[in-house]
């Protein structure tokens, strides 16, 4: 299951296992950004060769049951996928196997637990009576939906395991580039033959090629899981696993959900043409923030290992540097857009090449920026015992930025729309900074390159601000 990377830090002695020079950290941060940047790709094509094979309904009916089992999977593995790179890490710079090992299969129960079920609720709503009885395909969009969801929930926590043994590439691979690889090759080859397949049929494949990709993985997790020798959690460390879950489950889930929402309400209040035209500059903007996404990739392991053995001096740097590269990346993107964004967005529509969408693609691009500069800041606070005040967070300031993006995009239409979800995503991550600076003493914004670097007291207790 290790990657080159994971076997040269064992290689270095137990006392450095789980440390990463800068330069390492870089390099494995530009691995992971390219096959996140790939995924995207990639994402782009299959529906764009899913849409080749079905008619426009099938196709609007497909869309919506993903974007459904991709809302269900946010919250299916109930936050395994962070529990396992919050904890493993811990207990592997401690050597303490035994104890990492029974975390481990203790999460694989939970984590199967939880996409199981929600898979059976989804199931359950497509039985049930008089819910969607104006789609003749409900109940079987419904069950495949809930099989995409499973597959789905499965294969972020699968992922989430190998990052946390230090298995980067084999962890990002199988979800992010093998599975939308095979599922556009195996599209591609219907279309060839001229078969039209149904939404039901299309997410079905999508969910089998997933499984499939996955699977593997999931063999190699289990087999080394169960082969190993497991200690058994104490009832201190039960705890505290149930504890922190709860924190990360929300502080996880809730990003992503309440995108999704945030979408859904510019589309009840200005309609759903301009609603695509901001979906897509919103997207779009996601480039702003490639770098970060890629790096905490590898990240994750790097921060729970080195805080939990007191070594707070390496996360405040390896954070710091972070926030510096991905910011620089940032500021270039956004200089693309600048100059060439009318362009690019209307590749995906002519009708959205227009200034008012361009003023739209650089706020979106703007927040983005703020968020790079803050750094790993999420990342921090979820591996930090600081799950519970970032998911406090993550709730209050939505929700009053909701509230806000409703009305100044009722006031103000798309741009509107744009500064209510900037500044929201702005907010959200300089107080979150604020919050780690405060209660562990970690900047891990680009200011904390100016931050006292001296190494604190061991085996500190973070405390909560919220």
């Amino acid at each position: 299951m290790e990657d080159h990377d994971n076997r040269v830090r064992h290689e270095r002695g137990p006392e450095t296992a789980m440390r990463m020079s800068i330069a390492g950290l870089a390099r494995s941060g530009a691995v992971a950004g390219v096959i996140k940047l790939a995924s995207a790709g990639l994402s782009f094509l299959m529906f764009v060769v899913v849409a080749m094979v079905t008619d426009e309904r099938q196709f609007g009916l497909y869309s919506a049951t993903y974007a459904g089992a991709s809302l269900v999977s946010f919250f299916a593995s109930v936050g395994q996928q962070s529990t396992v790179l919050r904890f493993w890490p811990q207990y592997a710079e401690g050597h303490d196997l035994r104890s990492a090992h029974g975390l481990m299969g203790y999460a694989i129960a939970v984590a199967f637990a939880g996409v199981a079920a929600t898979s059976l609720l989804v199931v359950g709503l497509g039985l049930a009576p008089y819910i969607g009885a104006r789609t003749p395909e409900w109940t079987p969009l419904c069950l495949s939906a809930a099989i995409l969801s499973f597959a789905l929930g499965w294969s972020e926590f699968a992922s989430g395991a190998f990052r946390a043994k230090g298995a980067l590439v084999s962890g990002l691979l199988p979800r992010d580039v093998v599975w939308r690889a095979g599922v556009i090759a195996l599209v591609l080859g219907m279309h060839f033959f001229g078969v039209v397949v149904s939404a039901v049929a299309a997410t079905l494949l999508t969910a089998g090629v997933l499984l499939a990709a996955v699977l593997p993985q999931t063999v190699m997790l289990l087999a080394d899981t169960f082969r190993a020798e497991r200690g058994p959690l104490s009832k201190a460390q039960k705890d505290e696993f149930k504890s922190v879950t709860l924190g990360l489950w929300g502080a996880t889930s809730l990003p992503p959900a309440l995108g999704q929402v945030s979408t859904l309400l510019v589309a009840g209040i200005l309609g759903s043409e301009i609603a695509g035209a901001v979906f897509v500059a919103d997207r779009t903007t996601r480039l702003v923030v490639l770098a970060l996404t890629g790096i905490n990739q590898a990240l994750a392991p790097e921060i729970s290992g080195a805080f939990y053995s007191g070594d707070k001096a390496h996360v405040q740097r390896t954070t710091s540097f972070t926030a510096l590269g991905a910011c620089v990346v940032a500021l270039m993107i956004l200089t693309v857009f600048w100059f060439f964004g009318t362009f690019i967005l209307s590749i995906f529509e002519p009708a959205y090449g227009t200034p008012t969408m361009h003023a739209v693609l650089m706020i979106f691009g703007l927040g983005a920026t703020v968020a790079a500069a803050c750094g790993p800041m999420e990342l921090l606070l979820q591996l930090t015992g600081l799950q519970h005040s970032l998911l406090k967070l993550l709730v209050v300031v939505n929700v009053f930025g909701l509230a806000v993006t409703a009305l100044v995009t009722w006031l103000f239409g798309p741009v509107g729309a744009a500064l209510g979800t900037a500044a929201t995503v702005a907010t959200w991550n300089v107080i979150g900074v604020v919050i780690a600076t405060r209660s562990i003493g970690i900047n891990p914004s680009v200011l904390g390159l100016l931050a006292d670097r001296r190494s604190g007291r061991q085996n500190f207790a973070p405390r909560g601000v919220l």
